[in-house]
């Protein structure tokens, strides 16, 4: 018995010794082979390395929320899209490393100088102060970046640091002539740049690729004489929000911000700016709100179609909701979570906040889909909603009527084929206006409401309509009476 097992024993060590020199010969010569304690297997160094990558990845760190998002490449999902390309690349001005060495821009390298001495003679600072306050700070600079995108200027900080002074200046200035105009004279050639290059250069600025740590700026504006430039950035980003004309726009936002978060870079500040929404006071309109769910229960007690609550409903295009009786309307306020579905009694209004598409609205998607930036993909989500509301050009046009939606584009049908394109590579968030897409599907499933909104905008849309059909009504009324009285008008009496 002894021998036996022995004799297994020793053709297991041959046969495992015969594997190991099979290894070593036909796979690779300097691999290892490593039996397993308290197993019949075998791991290579190679194999174990994998397998340790495994404990590595498991312990690694996580994403830190608080953690600010670098400035880095337009992530592959997007830029890899050859109809999406070109909203990513600036069409005048490079701003940053990541497109400092592009050949279609040099050529404005020198209205982008002129920009930073007109800048360096408003600001009343010497101009070697203000370079050498940047390059103090310019180690803490490059962290704000992705690694990748600085290999090129890794051990040349002078170079790094004399291109974030330039841009920096030229942003400010150029920002700050597009509302001082009238301090600068075309006849002493100060007014260096086009009205129509100024409209590229101030896209430009709110490419993801484009972006300049906001600590620039910052750095650049520290003077007295900088509070203006500085407002002038703050006036710029609101004028790029399209706001509801009863309100006015104002800085509460950027209070508010400075208070919980540092900016980090233009287009982010932009993003802030959009899903800013003031702390109002909720009206109550108590009764109408009680007959208005009452109504809505029993209606939806007779509705054996009704549909229970969760977070995938599919909506009707606008030209279905049209046709369903539901009104447009813009919000009253440009943030982007500013989404709602009113109803009283079978009366449906869908009040969307208004929102310029454009490259910036691409590079905001961008931007959220950047893997180190924590966020709740809001932009990304409402342009998936708007992206269920279009099918055709006629859908834009009804919005754009609606002043809902803007765009800089030629065509509405070129507005319908982005979004058409956008809806393969978007993944918005299931949850945001989830319980909006709940009650449009509601509505659309409900023949009895539908039915009466149908009526009402059809007869009631207008004082037209309506008096068109005051008069159809007293016309069969008349009809009627008329009607009546012959048939029961008094015999005359028979002659005696």
């Amino acid at each position: 018995m002894s021998s036996t097992e022995g004799g297994g024993g020793a053709v297991g060590a041959v046969s495992t010794d015969q594997t190991i020199i099979k290894n070593n010969t036909n796979n690779n010569p300097l691999e290892t082979i490593i039996p397993m304690q308290g197993t019949n297997f075998t791991r290579s160094n190679s194999e174990l390395r994998n397998l340790r990558s495994l404990d590595v990845a498991f312990d690694g760190d996580e994403l830190d929320p608080n953690a600010k998002t670098l400035i880095q490449r337009v992530p592959s999902t997007l830029s890899r899209h050859e109809d999406f390309r070109k909203y990513f690349n600036p069409k005048v001005i490079s701003i940053g490393p990541l497109h400092h060495d592009d050949p279609t821009l040099h050529e404005f390298e020198k209205f982008k100088l002129k920009l930073a001495a007109l800048f360096v003679k408003n600001i009343g600072v010497d101009k070697d102060t203000l370079y050498n306050n940047l390059k103090t700070e310019i180690d803490g600079l490059k962290k704000c970046y992705d690694p990748k995108g600085l290999e090129k200027y890794s051990d040349d900080n002078e170079k790094l640091a004399w291109m974030f002074f330039v841009d920096g200046c030229a942003i400010l200035q150029a920002v700050y002539m597009r509302y001082r105009r009238q301090d600068y004279d075309s006849a002493s050639n100060e007014l260096v740049i086009k009205n129509e290059l100024l409209t590229f250069v101030y896209s430009d600025l709110f490419l993801l690729e484009n972006q300049l740590p906001f600590r620039v700026l910052e750095l650049l504006t520290r003077s007295n004489d900088g509070k203006k430039f500085m407002e002038a950035i703050i006036r710029f980003i609101d004028s790029t929000v399209k706001e509801p004309q009863s309100h006015q726009q104002d800085s509460e936002w950027w209070q508010q911000m400075k208070k919980k978060e540092e900016p980090i870079h233009l287009l982010h500040l932009l993003r802030v700016r959009l899903l800013f929404k003031k702390e109002e006071k909720e009206k109550q309109w108590r009764v109408c709100r009680f007959c208005t769910r009452l109504f809505m229960y029993l209606i939806n007690r007779s509705n054996p179609t009704r549909t229970k609550w969760h977070h995938s409903h599919t909506i009707c295009n606008i030209k279905e909701l049209k046709n369903a009786g539901v009104w447009l309307k813009a919000s009253e306020t440009s943030c982007l979570k500013d989404v709602s579905f009113n109803r009283f009694l079978f009366l449906e209004k869908l009040q969307l906040p208004p929102i310029t598409v454009d490259d910036s609205t691409m590079n905001l998607i961008a931007y959220e889909m950047c893997p180190d930036f924590y966020n709740n993909f809001t932009v990304t989500s409402y342009m998936g909603f708007l992206d269920s509301l279009i099918d055709e050009a006629e859908d834009v046009k009804k919005l754009r009527d609606a002043g809902i939606l803007y765009h800089r584009f030629g065509s509405d049908e070129e507005v319908a084929k982005l979004f058409n394109k956008m809806n393969t590579d978007l993944v918005p968030s299931p949850m945001i206006y989830s319980m909006v897409k709940e009650k449009i599907h509601n509505h659309c499933k409900n023949m009895w409401i539908k039915h009466a909104a149908q009526g009402y905008h059809t007869y009631f849309r207008s004082p037209w309509t309506f008096l068109a059909f005051v008069g159809a009504i007293a016309a069969l009324l008349l009809s009627a009476l008329q009607t009546y009285y012959t048939i029961h008008q008094p015999r005359e009496g028979c002659e005696q």
